[in-house]
């Protein structure tokens, strides 16, 4: 029981904030446009954090997330503009999210620069390509002009489909493959993993090559909600990132102790959390604030349960 408790912790908060929001708004909360709401905002940011997860298992940070979202948008509106192909637009929108991960995975492998910093400069890389490209426009963006995306945009079982099937595909990746077990194992100690065949740097660079993957999906699914790339498209979404992986119960020092369920159940309490808040009358303001607060707080939690660095290189 012990052994679970954690877990458990985990759930019961979710359950715990959707019983005082869904009793707060008089029910509201569970409306069938509310669900519909919560199932867009959900999507993306899940898959992401599932991607992301394999970062923070092995004791990496990144906070590049919402820039290479905008960048593979922008890869994937262009390439849809100018193909009228979506499935081409959705393997360009992964290929180049992947593309700013692996060069994030090599810099901080092979030049042991520390991967907060590296993906730093990703960050102002990819949102400066972004928004010079942009304001090269009329509008300073670019709108999907012809192609139908009604299937990434609503059709919301389509995008409970594809969040249980990615997770179901990284639970098993990140808890039964060498994949996941190496990555835990460099989170714990690096030295003692390599020592025992663990093949470090590969190992990093797949979890490097699967974030990417996933925020290139996520990608998708924000360009077809919102029908444009900007020069503020995925602004925030590192943060909410690291929100949804904290309130889910993940330590960023990474380790055995990183489960792929905090992304999941991080995510919808998130979720819930900011629809519930939004839905009582909140000012926006006080939401950010409030998400703010949340985050100090967890980190906080979560470094006094470890002995190792909250925030690791």
């Amino acid at each position: 029981m012990k052994k679970y408790r954690s877990v458990i912790i985990q759930w019961m908060g979710l359950i715990l904030v959707i019983l005082i929001f869904g009793i707060w708004s008089g029910g509201n909360l569970f409306s069938k446009y509310n669900l519909n709401s919560m199932i867009i905002t959900a999507t993306p940011l899940l898959i992401a954090c599932l991607g992301m997860s394999f970062i923070f298992a092995h004791g990496g940070m990144d906070i590049s997330s919402g820039a290479v979202v905008a960048l593979a948008s922008l890869a994937a509106v262009v390439t849809m503009n100018g193909s009228g192909s979506l499935l081409l637009a959705v393997i360009v929108s992964m290929l180049a999210s992947m593309a700013c991960y692996m060069v994030n995975s090599v810099i901080t492998n092979k030049f042991g620069l520390m991967a907060t910093i590296t993906s730093l400069s990703i960050m102002f890389a990819a949102r400066g390509l972004v928004t010079y490209i942009c304001q090269q426009t009329p509008n300073e963006s670019i709108s999907i002009a012809s192609v139908d995306v009604t299937l990434f945009k609503k059709n919301y079982s389509f995008m409970v489909l594809v969040a249980v099937i990615a997770i179901l595909v990284l639970t098993v990746v990140f808890n039964y493959t060498e994949i996941g077990k190496g990555a835990k194992a460099i989170g714990d100690n690096s030295r003692s993993a390599g020592q025992n065949g663990v093949p470090v740097d590969r190992t990093k660079m797949t979890c490097y090559a699967i974030a990417g993957l996933c925020v290139g999906i996520a990608a998708i699914f924000k360009l077809c909600s919102t029908g444009m790339v900007q020069s503020t498209t995925g602004t925030g979404m590192e943060m909410d990132i690291l929100v949804v992986v904290v309130l889910g119960g993940m330590s960023l020092s990474g380790g055995v102790s990183t489960k792929i369920s905090s992304a999941v159940v991080g995510t919808f309490t998130y979720v819930f959390l900011v629809k519930g808040m939004t839905i009582i009358g909140l000012n926006p303001n006080i939401v950010v604030l409030i998400k703010a607060l949340i985050f100090l707080m967890v980190i906080y939690i979560t470094a006094q349960r470890n002995t190792l660095k909250t925030i690791p290189r």
